[in-house]
């Protein structure tokens, strides 16, 4: 008669045959049904232009004015990102800004239609695509709180 260490030891292994067992039959199934992701979106070209901006942190508004209409909507949400390097701006694009001159006006959100560089930084002309003049204050660079790099459609879109 084996002794009770010896019986220790072969129920540990046929625990042990018995969890790797069911292991290789739990793995084998998962893989068997795995689903083919053949027509799926290349990521890195979908998110192409956005990629320079996943180590930052996103921001978001949401629009309350219909200045932007038709591009943007009130309720629509904007995801904006701070901005390190003002020379990279660019006519056309949308910045988040404090009002120049009017306080507690701190979400603005419109095209840059003009660009001032001086010795005292760099100084933004702005316009609401549904406004019919641009707006009648350059922006200082201190104002700006962002640049916008997405949108999320509110409701009746699409």
């Amino acid at each position: 008669m084996p002794d009770k260490k010896m019986l220790a030891i072969i129920g540990l292994l046929a625990l042990l045959l018995v969890a790797s067992i069911g292991w290789f039959d739990a793995e084998t199934k998962i893989h068997a049904n795995k689903i083919s992701y053949d027509n799926t979106y290349n990521w890195t070209e979908y998110f192409h232009g956005y990629e320079a901006y996943l180590d930052k942190r996103i921001y978001r508004a949401v629009m309350v004015t219909t200045s932007m209409t038709p591009t943007i909507n009130v309720g629509d949400t904007l995801l904006w990102v701070e901005i390190e390097n003002f020379a990279e701006l660019r006519v056309g694009d949308i910045i988040i800004y404090k009002h120049p001159t009017l306080a507690g006006l701190d979400n603005i959100a419109h095209r840059i239609v003009e660009i001032v560089h001086s010795s005292e930084g760099y100084k933004f002309r702005t316009k609401g695509d549904n406004l019919l003049t641009p707006d009648q204050h350059l922006v200082p660079e201190s104002n700006v709180r962002g640049l916008v790099i997405g949108v999320i459609y509110g409701k009746g879109r699409g």
